[in-house]
């Protein structure tokens, strides 16, 4: 438990970054940067495992100092003392540590992949997350909000489903203790991810700045003009809620049977998929125990924030609910409530614009007089009631906000916000899977990504910093499009590979066409794991997928020959290759014929007599298998 006493009548804390709580990982075999804030002036003494250093608290309230190195381990204790405060960290782990970031597909959670029952099996004490509180802001700020959590069946439910693949497949290989820093956003452009400086740094970039700030002189009036509409939509629909059908159906009742309802981490908004606004009704449900020492006691039941408005019950009862988003719920449990046994929480969600759902970020369950509390940020019971109560109309919804200040693809918001205060924690490396929400816009992605990677490198200080990021898997936007704005994508992330030290998981065969996001995270994790084994750990090789390394083309024939085919190429299904188009004369494709020439393939197509260009799976959803010894898939390439 983080303990502080306090000097009195002080008007500043002593405060490390919050990053530095109890059941943290801290970076091994490094010299540590510990930070936070304090009394200007003051003297900061840090003591972890027989050392102890200090430093003064610069006029600006900031202080920072460095450890030894340290071999991996655990659990340690570090106190941090300051003009008679005192902070204690407890349970902390020595080992490495790993930024993730980008939008949905990385912030997938645990609870809605596939392969949830292995994960939560195979998760252990020694790896621990620290998520970090989405926001975005102006300018760099100094604090995250965020806590720890350790690993175990009940706490990884809303951790990232790669992140926490990724761990364990690394875990397996480094033997100690792996920490995770989620800073993701689901929906989110790479714009909002860089720094403003790195955005102005570029001609080809800095129009998106400056686009940004010059509409900036409009934005107060912009946002007059929406809130006066948004609240002549909320006077005219705040009672267009069409009722409350699953209160009619039993379901806050404790005796209603909830096992075919869908599992849903939480907290989580329901609108995963951010190309969707839905709208309508949710229910949730929670089964826990009555612990013993709570007999007879009140207690206090905390969900965060709601989208839009809620109804609370327990066992039956309703206990609160409250109308509106900006109002974090927290509602008394009377002693005569909760019982021995099986107690159930029922909570309904009416949601009329925005994120829908239990959005946190805090969720428990507590005695009023102290004392441990039950973490509700676990799985819950859900069932979407929109199947007897319709969404809203499209064209009846509420109005969106304009862009500005606080908008998560507000540019250099969430660098500001999420990356820019975690600097210069000690990270082993960075993943990152972004990029559905710059599709349509691979030209100015060729330019922002390796810049992106290229400052984040100088903030950390380290130009060696390993960055593996995930390629774009298929979307069924469109079967076989003159113009695939997803292929162009991933050729547009190919970018980062011009940089040392960065690597790529091609994901092309992990697709899942009807959907944005693709539910089997486990290999994509796995196969980030890899690409750290072997570049990080120096523990096997055949991590890498195939990559074009040369074409020749010689008339009716193509020869294309491949880097990383290890000990041959071959097909994932044993049949005929496919994937494959060449370009005649007049600019128009045709299906090839493949035969595989390890470490090279020969192509060429009916009636082409002469061969002008080579593509393989360029196409937003395309279907190849060409892979290497390894399984590991081709990369979709066009020459």
């Amino acid at each position: 438990m983080v303990l502080a006493t306090f000097a009195f009548g002080l008007q500043m804390m002593l405060r490390p970054a919050p990053i530095f709580a109890d059941h943290m990982v801290l970076p091994r075999d490094m010299s540590v940067p510990v930070f936070g804030l304090g009394i200007p002036g003051k003297t900061v003494e840090v003591q972890f495992e027989g050392f102890r250093s200090q430093t003064v608290v610069k006029p600006e309230g900031v202080w920072r100092l460095k450890l030894p190195r340290h071999a991996a381990g655990g659990p340690y204790v570090m106190r941090i003392k300051s003009a008679g405060q005192e902070t204690v960290i407890s349970d902390i782990q020595m080992g490495d540590v790993w930024l993730l970031s980008g939008q949905s597909n990385i912030e997938w959670p645990v609870s809605r992949s596939k392969e949830v029952d292995k994960m939560r099996a195979e998760v252990d004490p020694n790896i621990r997350l620290f998520r970090v509180v989405r926001q975005s802001t102006e300018a760099p700020v100094r604090e995250i909000r965020g806590n720890w959590t350790v690993g175990s069946k009940q706490s990884v439910g809303n951790w990232s489903g790669i992140g926490l693949a990724f761990a364990i497949e690394l875990r397996k290989q480094a033997k100690v203790p792996i920490g995770l820093i989620q800073a993701t956003w689901g929906g989110t452009r790479i714009e909002a991810w860089m720094s403003e400086k790195s955005l102005e740094s570029d001609k080809r970039l800095k129009p998106l700045m400056d686009e940004y700030l010059g509409n900036l002189s409009g934005f107060q009036v912009r946002l007059d003009k929406w809130q006066a509409e948004a609240n002549v939509w909320d006077a005219l629909n705040e009672k267009k809620d069409p009722g409350n059908a699953g209160f009619d159906k039993g379901w806050h009742k404790p005796e209603f049977n909830d096992k075919d309802w869908a599992d849903m981490s939480l907290p989580e908004p329901w609108e995963q998929d951010e190309s969707k606004d839905v709208d309508g009704a949710s229910w949730y449900r929670y089964h826990f125990q009555l612990p013993v020492d709570w007999k007879g006691k009140g207690l206090r039941i905390e969900l965060g924030f709601v989208g839009n408005d809620d109804m609370t019950y327990i066992n039956g009862l309703k206990i609160g609910g409250a109308f509106g988003k900006d109002k974090p719920r927290a509602y008394y449990v009377g002693p005569g409530v909760v019982h021995e046994g099986e107690n159930v929480i029922a909570v309904r969600v009416w949601n009329r614009s925005g994120e829908g759902g239990i959005l946190g970020p805090n969720l428990r369950l507590g005695p009023v007089d102290g004392g441990a509390y039950m973490d509700l940020a676990t799985t819950w019971k859900t069932k979407n009631e929109l199947v007897i109560e319709p969404p809203i109309d499209e064209a009846k919804k509420r109005p969106l906000r304009p862009m500005g200040p606080g908008d998560r693809n507000a540019p250099a918001g969430a660098f500001s916000g999420m990356i820019s205060p975690l600097i210069p924690f000690g990270i082993k490396g960075i993943v990152w899977y972004q990029g559905e929400g710059n599709v349509g816009q691979a030209e100015e992605y060729r330019t922002a990504f390796p810049t992106l990677i290229k400052d984040w490198r100088e903030r950390w200080k380290n130009p060696e910093l390993p960055f593996f990021f995930v390629q774009l898997p298929g979307f069924a936007r469109a079967v076989e499009p003159k113009k695939s704005e997803w292929a162009e994508m991933r050729e547009a992330q190919l970018s980062g590979l011009n940089l040392p030290y960065v690597s790529m998981v091609v994901s092309i065969d992990q697709q899942d066409p009807d959907t944005i996001h693709p539910i089997k995270k486990y290999e994509i994790g796995k196969r980030l794991a890899g690409l750290a084994a072997a570049q990080v750990y120096e523990r096997g090789n055949y991590a890498f997928s195939p990559i074009i390394s040369s074409i020749k083309l010689s008339g009716p024939t193509a020869r294309i020959v491949f880097q990383n085919a290890y000990r041959g190429l071959k097909t994932s299904d044993g049949g005929p290759v496919r994937g494959f188009e060449v370009m005649d004369s007049g600019g128009g494709w045709h299906a090839a014929q493949v035969a595989i020439l390890t470490p090279s393939v020969t192509v060429s197509a009916v009636g082409i007599g002469v061969i002008k260009g080579v593509r393989y799976c360029w196409a937003d959803n395309p279907s190849g298998n060409l892979v290497n010894s390894a399984g590991l898939p081709a990369t979709p390439f066009m020459r």
